[in-house]
């Protein structure tokens, strides 16, 4: 009797705990899918109840996929699956940064009116449903703000990559350009003057740009499509009831960033133990021998077959003279220039556990775009890094690897055969770069808890506490200009001027006095 008191005792106990929470994920990539999913399936097993709005349709390819169960309510959107299965980049894209930062406001406005006519949206909006906690995915998922108002529920924001600096910005975090280089600039943490300046200056003007003229095309289509009696604009919205920004960041691989207690980082939460492979794909790795395999992949984000045909010949080239395995995650064999072969230890496959093969006792090198989750899964797995950063967060991710000692940086534009085949050499003969990977890979494992536990504790925090506002600085009240101290800093500069202004003219009515006196003096002798 005793017994079933307290089993009955303690399961209303875990009942009690459960909390609503809503996932909202229209505009994604298959990368930063792939950080969120444990967060789903990690609250899922703590028994909240999660609903999870997913803009890409599952694929069978995912070692991580999520299944429908009792707490767990699935809901796709083929139209935003299309959109979000080719954001329309290239290869060309990392000579044109500013080029994408630009052309936002053509984005927000297609994300938008595709997201507003989604059906799952307007079973959103019709819902009577009550949640605890709604999480956004931060990257161009502003459109979707009105169902945080409408819920009127607390937020959090995930960014499956480093943050942009309006994401840093919305949490009153400090953005430190001093030191810590906005994805725009790519700079080292230690940088010159007119780094600093570049940086700082480029910085502030991102934010503003996001701020008055990406985020208003959201507002402007939100009031027009979605007539909400007194909708507040994006940024009021984030203002009142964001929370939590989690970031795909680890302490050991990336640039510090100064942060509040706002700001989560939670990078590695997908790493784990390496999987078996598939049959075919083990014993080609196994024959390898003693020379091993190498694996080259450009992430999902980019179709590793739109490589311009002359780099795809220099790395062909480069293969054929090496005793090495290499698998290529390569989607469409249709683009190899006919008559132009394949060398034999080459195997281009359309999808590549990579995780998987990284953690394989047979692997050697990783030649990569330098993607977070991809650098993780190396330096967990302590594979050595050839990185052709093409974008965004790349550079910054490729330069990081390179001044930690376990990768090599080579650059798109002058990449030659020779270049590649040396860098690959280098990187096989010197062990340096395998001991600096060891260093590192013992820097992310080497934490006072999981970044799961870690996530899973601060979103039940933020539940606990009602949105947990005493986490937001004051700061957050203050403009861009304030935070900085711009205006402290003009008003000690006037005040330094008009304090020299007036010593000067003391000193100089005072001089002139004198010289009066002294020839009043002359005239009296």
């Amino acid at each position: 009797m005793v017994l079933s008191a307290f089993l009955l005792l303690f399961l209303s106990t875990e009942l009690a705990a459960a909390h609503r929470i809503l996932f909202l994920s229209p505009i994604s990539t298959r990368s930063h899918t792939n950080f969120v999913k444990p967060i789903i399936k990690g609250l899922v097993e703590r028994g909240h109840f999660v609903t999870y709005w997913n803009g890409l349709l599952p694929k069978n390819q995912g070692t991580n996929a999520l299944n429908q169960t009792t707490n767990l309510r699935l809901l796709y959107s083929p139209e935003l699956d299309a959109l979000s299965s080719d954001h329309n980049v290239d290869f060309s894209a990392g000579t044109k940064n500013f080029y994408l930062l630009f052309e936002l406001p053509k984005r927000v406005e297609l994300y938008c009116k595709t997201i507003y006519r989604d059906p799952v949206f307007h079973q959103l909006m019709a819902s009577h449903e009550k949640f605890d906690l709604i999480i956004v995915e931060a990257a161009v998922n502003e459109c979707i703000l009105p169902l945080v108002y409408k819920f009127d529920a607390p937020f959090i924001y995930t960014m499956g990559a480093m943050p942009m600096p309006w994401h840093l910005d919305a949490v009153s975090s400090p953005l430190a350009f001093d030191h810590y280089s906005h994805v725009g600039s790519a700079y080292k943490d230690e940088m010159n003057f007119w780094q600093r300046t570049y940086n700082t200056l480029t910085g502030i003007l991102a934010v503003y740009y996001w701020r008055w003229i990406v985020m208003p095309v959201a507002d402007h289509l939100a009031a027009e499509t979605l007539h909400i009696e007194n909708l507040p604009t994006m940024e009021r919205i984030e203002n009142k009831y964001l929370s939590l920004l989690i970031l795909n960041t680890n302490l050991g691989l990336n640039y510090q960033m100064a942060t509040t207690p706002a700001v989560i980082q939670a990078g590695g939460i997908n790493l784990g133990p390496a999987k078996p492979l598939p049959h075919d794909l083990e014993k080609f790795v196994s024959d390898s021998g003693d020379a091993g395999c190498i694996i080259v992949s450009f992430g999902s984000l980019l179709r590793n077959s739109d490589i311009p045909d002359d780099v795809r010949h220099i790395f062909l080239s480069t293969f054929a003279r090496l005793p090495q395995r290499i698998l290529w995650k390569w989607e469409d064999e249709s683009k190899i220039r006919h008559g132009e072969s394949i060398p034999p230890n080459v195997k281009l496959m359309s999808w590549l556990p990579q995780a998987d093969l990284l953690g394989h006792p047979k692997m050697r090198l990783f030649i990569t775009h330098g993607g977070v989750n991809s650098i993780q899964e190396a330096v967990y797995h302590n594979i050595p890094l050839i990185v052709l950063p093409v974008f965004i967060d790349q550079p910054i991710n490729a330069q990081k690897a390179q001044d930690d000692g376990y990768a090599i940086r080579l650059d798109w534009d002058n990449l030659t055969e020779e270049i590649l085949f040396n860098a690959i050499e280098q990187i096989l003969t010197n062990s340096s770069y395998a001991e600096k990977m060891e260093k590192v890979s013992e820097l992310i494992r080497d934490q006072m808890e999981t970044p799961l536990d870690r996530v899973i504790y601060w979103i039940e925090y933020i539940i606990r506490h009602k949105g947990a506002p005493h986490l937001r600085t004051a700061s957050r009240k203050l403009s861009l200009h304030q935070r900085f101290l711009f205006d402290v800093m003009l008003f000690v500069v006037l005040v330094g001027i008009l304090m020299f202004s007036v010593l000067t003219r003391v000193l100089r009515y005072f001089s002139c006095k004198g010289k009066i006196q002294k020839c009043d003096l002359k005239k009296k002798n």
